[in-house]
């Protein structure tokens, strides 16, 4: 039986989409956009049940939510250093790519 959380609006079963139990540090998916990550809190309010996700930090209502069994999170992506090499190679490359779009008249058209 799942988890009930009462609110001023209802009691609410604390369930993904297909009544599978949730709580918070549960790895989801909502499926409206594919957005992944772990349940961060679970609140409600007049509207219903929600979940705080960590990677956006948005409430989803908790039954457009689906639990993942296998679920890894993305690392986050640190810092670069770049060596004067690389960073000079990477410019002459956007040179050389921004030297090709050229701009013609036929191309360039005005709003007025």
């Amino acid at each position: 039986m799942p988890k009930i959380i009462e609110c001023e609006s209802g009691s609410y079963p604390v369930e993904d989409i297909y009544g599978r139990p949730l709580e918070v540090g549960s790895p989801v998916r909502y499926g409206g956009t594919g957005t992944s990550g772990f349940i961060t809190e679970i609140t409600c309010d007049s509207e219903g049940a929600w979940a705080q996700i960590d990677t956006t930090n948005l409430l989803y209502k908790l039954e457009t939510l689906t639990f993942l069994d296998n679920f890894e999170a993305k690392k986050a992506i640190g810092e670069r250093i770049f060596s004067t090499d690389e960073m000079e190679e990477s410019l002459a490359k956007m040179e050389e790519e921004a030297s090709k779009a050229m701009l013609h008249d036929e191309n360039v058209e005005s709003g007025g």
